[in-house]
């Protein structure tokens, strides 16, 4: 756990406090979305110092999910969303990580079920659109700039942390511009 309480990640918690105190207003649910954003800012800071992602946060990540599902109106539908959710993408990133030696580390895999679980379906499909559209980026520009080679591995996780922050903060906002384009 060392690795996360460093700089980076006192820097990401007070902007994860502010944004949520922001988007969410001073509500109770407020709390809720803090700890989330606080818990992926600790994903981020361990794997940008470490290279992990401690089991003990995807963790708290999955209780704090398990929390908020019965905060809401708990029904077969909701369970299902939520459930879909810590599927979507950790079950894909398993099978790469399998058949793609290096392909993704286990605690990106767990921290992604973890937080699709609380943040459902939609939510942690925008979410890793997100994070794989910004990683992608990154990997061109790190490569176009030749500061890695092609077989060179980029840590994931802070941009899965910064996928998943965005899209509680603002998922609703994206599937209602969606829903009205289509």
């Amino acid at each position: 756990m060392g690795a996360v309480f460093t700089p980076v990640f006192y820097i990401f918690g007070i902007v994860a406090v502010a944004s949520a105190i922001i988007v969410c207003g001073f509500e109770w649910i407020t709390i809720i979305v803090s700890i989330f954003l606080i818990l992926l800012a600790a994903c981020a800071a361990a794997d940008i110092n470490k290279g992990i992602v401690p089991d003990l946060i995807c963790v708290l990540i999955a209780v704090l999910a398990v929390i908020s599902i019965f905060t809401e109106d708990i029904t077969l539908q909701s369970l299902l969303n939520h459930i879909s959710g810590s599927l979507v993408l950790s079950v894909p990133m398993l099978i790469v990580a399998l058949l793609v030696k290096g392909g993704f580390g286990g605690g990106d895999i767990k921290m992604m079920a973890a937080s699709g679980l609380f943040l459902g379906l939609n939510n942690t499909i925008i979410a890793g659109f997100i994070a794989f559209f910004i990683a992608g980026i990154y990997g061109v520009y790190i490569l176009l700039t030749n500061k890695k080679g092609v077989k060179s591995s980029i840590k994931i996780a802070p941009y899965l942390a910064l996928g998943c922050a965005f899209s509680e903060l603002f998922g609703g906002l994206i599937m209602d511009i969606i829903r009205m384009e289509i």
